[in-house]
């Protein structure tokens, strides 16, 4: 079974364009809409059948393109692309899950020098590879990751980040674009030019006894003594189970000058950081890391 479900969007996909091949051969190529009047979000969980069709031993491969919306005077741009590659494993109904997540969305940059920085983009992955967790990966899933299937496959994705019993919600604030690094106090961290104009630090967190999926990840910052604010930036990024019962979110760009400000006045000065988590049972963790910005950029 090809399950394909996706983090919120914020309601920019129009379509999916849906793509199966058996040994190299096309067995299903759809265009998915939203249901009419659906109020659910879109896209929504998605699943199709595969067979084997007498040969077990055949790779299946998926290509999911998120389509943006279509104007009068502009085709649906290509937004996503997610592939992922497995096989058949004979006499076992499996599940390959093909998640769609928003850090992987390419926007299309903007032709208007005076709208300032767009939104936060993805990688562009060359084939074979794909976006996941923010970065160009391999698309091949082991036979020993393929879940077995559930009716219910949307709703009971596993869960290693809030065991049952497992006692209150921690988080802890920290920096990494690759990875998790905690923070120390007054620790210095250095802000960088983005690829959409915008100027922003690293910033990850690590969090305990919260849902892997759906938890919402908001970064607010205020600089002290001056009571300068930055916009907040909110992530529903899926996270990524980490050692001792853990799971960590990292590779998330706050800009500086997110909202149009001007990011200049909070070079060389200390910033006090908080980051929230909500998740979707409303279980709530907050902590807040006080850093320096750097006085330069690390790539003017």
């Amino acid at each position: 079974m090809i399950g394909v479900q996706s983090e919120p969007l914020g309601g920019i996909a129009s379509s999916l364009h849906v793509v199966i091949t058996r040994n190299g051969s096309v067995v299903d190529d759809e265009l998915v809409k939203p249901a009419r009047g659906s109020r659910v979000g879109f896209p929504q969980p998605w699943e199709k059948t595969v067979l084997p069709d007498g040969h077990p031993a055949d790779p299946i491969d998926v290509q999911v393109d998120v389509l943006g919306s279509v104007t009068m005077d502009q085709p649906a741009t290509t937004l996503l692309t997610r592939r992922a590659e497995a096989h058949f494993i004979p006499g076992r109904a499996a599940l390959l899950r093909v998640p769609l997540e928003a850090r992987c969305i390419v926007y299309p940059a903007s032709a208007n020098p005076k709208v300032g920085p767009g939104p936060l983009s993805g990688p562009t992955c060359a084939p074979p590879s794909t976006c996941i967790k923010g970065r160009c990966q391999s698309p091949a899933v082991a036979a020993a990751l393929l879940e077995p299937y559930v009716q219910n496959w949307p709703t009971s994705a596993p869960d290693v980040c809030k065991a049952r019993g497992g006692g209150a919600p921690t988080v802890t604030a920290g920096t990494g674009q690759t990875g998790f690094t905690p923070l120390a106090a007054d620790q210095l961290l250095h802000a960088e030019a983005g690829p959409q104009g915008g100027h922003h630090i690293w910033i990850a967190v690590r969090m305990r006894n919260m849902k892997q999926a759906g938890t919402v990840t908001k970064i607010s910052a205020v600089q002290p003594g001056t009571g300068k604010v930055i916009p907040p930036s909110t992530f529903a990024f899926t996270f990524e189970p980490d050692e001792g019962g853990y799971c960590k979110l990292y590779g998330l760009r706050y800009q500086l000058d997110n909202g149009g400000i001007d990011y200049k006045p909070f070079l060389g000065k200390p910033l006090d950081v908080t980051t929230t988590l909500v998740d979707p049972n409303g279980v709530t963790a907050t902590a807040t890391a006080h850093i320096q910005v750097a006085p330069t950029l690390i790539n003017p």
